[in-house]
């Protein structure tokens, strides 16, 4: 209590000018070491199934030599890979579990390598993420991650001190910021920690760093017994914590990546007052409890003290969007629920406005064969419309509508129509319009602007509809397939053939 009036004190002095202001992509990655054949074969199976069941993404590190024969553990994970939602990867996490400290910069190469291509025949992909065994690294483990075409380093924060850079670098280093457990201060049992006591860390990290990286292992979901001793079943006590610590980080609107998301999603600026870097050391030292830390972090949070901005005109990624396609003038049927795309959210008589139909089977590149559209052939839907079925704007667009305040709106002028997002699928990359609303569903404010998931549970969950000439582009396939997708402002949408004919009509209903 007395740290908490401390720092509110200094706070409501305005001790505040000074501050520091950090690069952030506001996401945590949950880190799970150890993966290995014949140890807690269930409990690791089941730990990875509930972040699927979640929708949660994971990092797993995998000890090359202990892998590779255990049909359960390297079904799992070779089932998780090819999920199109949540992002799986795996991770580099030594041969033998070894101090890489230890070894010399050739035998570091070598068990980097060694454990790679062991990943490599097991399971088809080539892994750039190392996560050192023991935290245990030395200047020759980062030679050796370069020799061996490696792009993260994860450690913790005491082995690879701050500060990191989460973004324009050949190589990042993303160490262990929050625990799931550890050993206790004796080192005579493993000790899981609640959700809250987790992210109090979590917290700690995403304002100091600008991420947080959440480290798991297997024992901390088994069942213990004294001495080191576990259970090959699941503790649902902790599995319950766990779904409550990731309710917790998507409710307080941060995403949930792996590794290699952290520098995709680096678009915020972060602001604290250096002041509170002493709560922090306080807090890492043990000299702070978690509910203070997480107090104190909430109320400067709620002042405006610390401050999280869209920087440069970037907006967050929705990560793992399953999208489906339509098109202007397709017919009603059993596909999209028997409404037809004649009109749109915004426009009554859109097939016309557009030139005809768009017709997703005739094809000329990017446009319908049978006419030259004449708006753009790149357009989506999201589950949102900024009027109401008479025509009446809906009151809480200016606050959810992230740009609402840059100009003034006309009682007939869509706040969100013809709007620009990016698109990736691998490594492709597009650009669209923004011109009707769907799928299924179209007043999901927690979604477009926030951080939740789409509420639509037609088509396994779709939250993007986008064009034939999208659906070409980005190679979409039939099945189940999965995006991630941003706003863009139109200055930041590059050359394409998105930018050859642009939309700017604006609403139109028709005279009844």
């Amino acid at each position: 209590m007395k740290i908490i009036l401390v720092l509110l004190f200094a706070a409501s002095l305005g001790v505040v000018q000074e501050a520091h202001a950090v690069q952030s992509c506001q996401c945590v990655v949950f880190r799970m070491d150890d993966i290995q054949d014949y140890w807690l074969d269930d409990v690791q199976v089941g730990v990875i199934n509930e972040f699927e069941h979640q929708n949660a993404s994971l990092t797993v590190g995998i000890i090359g030599n202990y892998f590779g024969q255990d049909g359960k553990i390297v079904g799992s994970v070779s089932d998780a890979l090819k999920q199109d939602a949540p992002k799986f990867v795996v991770a580099n996490h030594g041969w033998n579990h070894e101090h890489f400290n230890t070894f010399s910069r050739d035998e570091q190469s070598a068990l980097i390598h060694n454990t790679n291509q062991k990943i490599s025949d097991t399971l088809g992909i080539m892994p750039n993420i190392f996560i050192a065994p023991y935290n245990a690294i030395n200047n020759d483990t980062v030679i050796s991650l370069f020799e061996n075409n490696m792009v993260y380093l994860s450690t913790n924060e005491t082995q690879d001190i701050p500060p990191y850079k989460l973004s324009g670098a050949a190589f990042f280093r993303f160490p262990a910021t929050a625990e799931i457990g550890d050993l206790n201060k004796g080192n005579t049992a493993w000790a899981s920690l609640n959700h809250d006591q987790t992210y109090a860390q979590v917290l700690r990290s995403m304002v100091k760093y600008g991420f947080a990286v959440v480290v798991l292992h297997p024992q901390d979901y088994a069942n213990k017994h004294p001495g080191f001793v576990y259970d090959d079943t699941i503790n649902q006590t902790q599995i319950h914590e766990l779904d409550l610590l990731i309710d917790k980080i998507r409710n307080d609107g941060y995403a949930m990546v792996t590794m290699d998301g952290i520098s995709q999603n680096a678009i915020y600026d972060t602001k604290y007052p250096k002041w509170l870097d002493k709560n922090f050391d306080l807090y890492f030292k043990g000299n702070m409890t978690d509910s203070d830390m997480t107090n104190s972090v909430e109320y400067l949070k709620s002042k405006k003290i610390i401050s999280t901005n869209l920087g440069s005109g970037k907006y967050p990624w929705h990560q793992n969007i399953v999208t489906t396609y339509f098109w202007v003038g397709e017919p009603a049927d059993a596909d999209n629920q028997y409404n037809d795309n004649l009109s749109s959210a915004w426009d009554d008589d859109w097939m016309n406005h557009y030139g005809g139909v768009d017709d997703p089977t005739n094809r000329n590149q990017y446009l319908p064969s049978q006419f030259v559209p004449k708006e753009n052939p790149f357009y989506f839907a999201l589950p949102y419309n900024d009027f109401y079925d008479d025509g009446t704007r809906k009151a809480d667009s200016y606050g959810a509508v992230y740009w609402a305040s840059q100009k003034s709106w006309n009682d007939s002028e869509s706040m969100v129509k013809n709007k620009w997002i990016e698109i990736t699928k691998g490594n492709k990359t597009a650009y669209a319009q923004w011109e009707d609303s769907g799928p299924f569903v179209y007043d999901d404010t927690a979604y477009v602007f926030g951080s939740s998931l789409p509420q639509n549970t037609i088509n396994h969950n779709a939250g993007l509809d986008v064009s034939p000439a999208v659906k070409d582009y980005i190679n979409l396939q039939h099945g189940k397939n999965v995006v991630n997708w941003r706003f863009v402002d139109s200055g930041d949408v590059p050359d394409g053939p998105w930018k050859d004919v642009i939309t700017t009509s604006q609403v139109f209903h028709s005279p009844h």
